[in-house]
């Protein structure tokens, strides 16, 4: 199912602005919205350094217990991504990757490189013809992010935003 839904979301954002080239700019991340029946499916794409402070693979004990407050803030998704209430979305699934999360999955990353996270996360909608616009929580869970490029593409159309602490909200 996520690899229909990946191929949708391809298609669909295929003539968007590619944010690509913004790839790896600290303080910066994407998120991909992408509205088809039902769900609601949001892809992350951000540098570690802009939501831990740091991007090689965890030293000290602080550093491995920041590790482990991100990845416990992701897994609470309903609290970073939340689409207006007419909607009655409901979180349904997380999935988060990076070399800080689980060395083992990623024996081939050097403990220095630049490092990314992605993450999946999606949400069941009750009533998806009232789903209209998303505000997203990411700039109080991590500081260190200034801008979330945005990418939708929803019954409605396509839409690309840049999202701030000071403007949280996409609307389509």
């Amino acid at each position: 199912m996520i690899v229909s839904r990946f191929m949708w979301l391809t298609i669909l954002l295929a003539p968007l602005p590619c944010l690509a080239a913004d790839a790896h700019v600290h303080g910066m991340a994407t998120l991909q919205i992408a509205v088809e029946g039902s769900t609601l499916q949001l892809n992350l794409e951000s540098p570690l350094d802009s939501l831990l402070g740091f991007e090689h693979m965890p030293r000290t004990e602080r550093q491995k217990t920041a590790v482990k407050e991100m990845e416990n803030r992701l897994r609470q998704a309903d609290r970073l991504f939340q689409a207006n209430s007419a909607a009655l979305c409901t979180l349904e699934s997380v999935a988060l990757d990076s070399p800080v999360l689980g060395a083992e999955k990623h024996h081939g990353h050097k403990p220095d490189d630049h490092a990314d996270l992605d993450g999946e996360f999606i949400f069941t909608c009750a009533k998806p013809g009232e789903l209209r616009d998303l505000e997203v929580e990411l700039f109080d869970a991590f500081p260190r992010l200034q801008k979330l490029k945005i990418e939708a593409a929803t019954p409605r159309g396509q839409k690309a935003a840049t999202l701030t602490s000071k403007q949280r909200r996409i609307s389509w």
